[in-house]
């Protein structure tokens, strides 16, 4: 299951090559509902949610180019569970300034992702203007 939520924040991109799986690789391909939530002025961010007994895991992600221009964008991301054991993932892609303020932030979850296998995620966002780069964080825990 994939939960998306997008949250009107700032844009900075940078690029980052996607990489194929090989043939003995599983893959799946995720997709779910986006939710855009507008910024409400000031330093509000949403808050990217808890994932109890999580760890970093942005070394089992690899992510497609992320675009800092004004508007709709999109980044691709493929998550290899290099566990022993099923779990979840959280991948968030924030859109930030020359300064590093976070203007727009979105977050994915998915559910159930079999030891071994490769899903593929969507993170979409409505990027506001003055972003230049993004930055990416990537959580893992047991399957709930």
């Amino acid at each position: 299951m994939l939960r998306q939520t997008v949250v009107a924040v700032a844009v900075l991109a940078s690029a980052v090559a996607q990489s194929g799986c090989s043939p003995e690789e599983e893959q799946d391909t995720q997709g779910g509902d986006v939710v855009v939530q507008p910024q409400s002025g000031g330093d509000h961010l949403p808050a990217i949610p808890e994932l109890p007994g999580a760890e970093g895991a942005v070394t089992d992600a690899t992510f497609g180019e992320c675009e800092a221009d004004a508007g709709p964008q999109s980044v691709q991301a493929k998550l290899k569970n290099s566990t022993g054991h099923e779990v979840r993932y959280l991948v968030a892609v924030s859109w930030i300034d020359d300064e590093a303020e976070v203007l727009m932030r979105g977050v994915t979850e998915v559910d159930d992702v079999g030891s071994g296998r490769t899903v593929e995620v969507e993170v979409r966002a409505e990027v506001p203007a003055g972003a230049s780069s993004c930055t990416f964080y990537v959580l893992r825990a047991p399957a709930a």
